[in-house]
């Protein structure tokens, strides 16, 4: 298979590679994707806030 890029490094452990549920995000990963998108929300959120009390404090 020349040419075609390894997708699965020697760093992730063993049985990480091909397994079973390797398609899958683990449980761990799923909980930061969340916290990081809570995150961005928030941030969202509150630069909105602040424009709005900016333009409505004369």
């Amino acid at each position: 298979m020349v040419g075609r890029p390894r997708l699965c490094q020697d760093s992730q452990g063993p049985g990480r590679c091909g397994g079973p549920g390797a398609g899958y995000p683990s449980a761990v990963e799923f909980l930061f994707t969340a916290l990081m998108v809570l995150v961005v929300v928030a941030s969202i959120w509150f630069s909105g806030y602040v424009v709005y009390r900016l333009y409505t404090d004369h």
